[in-house]
């Protein structure tokens, strides 16, 4: 007796509802945007990389949301270096 094996190809596409991330990375990027500014951005160039997918209503709130959290990590990222600057400058 020989056993036949049936390997299971995936013909179907996995759906990846794109803006629907896109729209919860720029959500996580405005608030990663004041824990720690470089994920912030991370997060906020993922989910503009995930709004070129497709366009829709979604995807527009979606981008808008994300350039807010780029720009956010930006100037908070800009803000703790000058900080950190500030901080060991000698005073005479």
């Amino acid at each position: 007796m020989t056993k036949k094996v049936v390997k299971k190809t995936a013909d179907k596409k996995t759906d990846v509802n794109f803006p629907l991330v896109a729209y919860i990375l720029g959500i996580v990027s405005i608030v990663q945007a004041f824990i720690s500014p470089i994920s912030g951005i991370a997060f906020a160039i993922i989910g503009l990389v995930f709004t070129k997918k497709q366009t829709d209503s979604v995807s527009k709130k979606a981008y808008k949301l994300n350039l807010i959290g780029l720009i956010l990590g930006i100037i908070f990222f800009a803000i703790v270096i000058i900080a950190s600057f500030v901080n060991f400058m000698p005073t005479y």
